[in-house]
């Protein structure tokens, strides 16, 4: 999985992710969302997976992970463009509207 990081007009951080978002990739989110919370403590951290073509139950719980360490230290976190397999594994499992409401917990 690779992930691009930009910083959005508004100043949110935004993680775009390409690939496979599965236990083989999941240090990388890690590493990418913790990395994006401590060098500049965005008002709001989104994670776009319009580009990840899997994700397994431990993406999923990396994404939730992601979202308990952003609103730890205070930052919005908001999960968006999930497709395919991707948003059906979300709504199934229960969290697609807790990834992709953008609000702090």
């Amino acid at each position: 999985m690779k992930v691009a990081r930009h910083v959005d007009a508004d100043g949110a951080v935004r993680l775009v992710l390409a690939g496979e978002l599965d236990l083989a990739t999941v240090e990388t989110l890690y590493d990418s969302v913790a990395q994006a919370i401590t060098a500049g403590r965005p008002g709001r951290l989104v994670v776009d997976l319009a580009g990840v073509t899997f994700c397994d139950s431990t993406g999923i719980g990396a994404l939730l992970d992601a979202r308990t360490a952003a609103n730890s230290s205070g930052v919005a976190f908001q999960a968006t463009n999930p497709r395919g397999v991707t948003r059906r594994t979300m709504q199934v499992i229960g969290v697609f509207e807790v990834l992709t409401a953008g609000t702090a917990a």
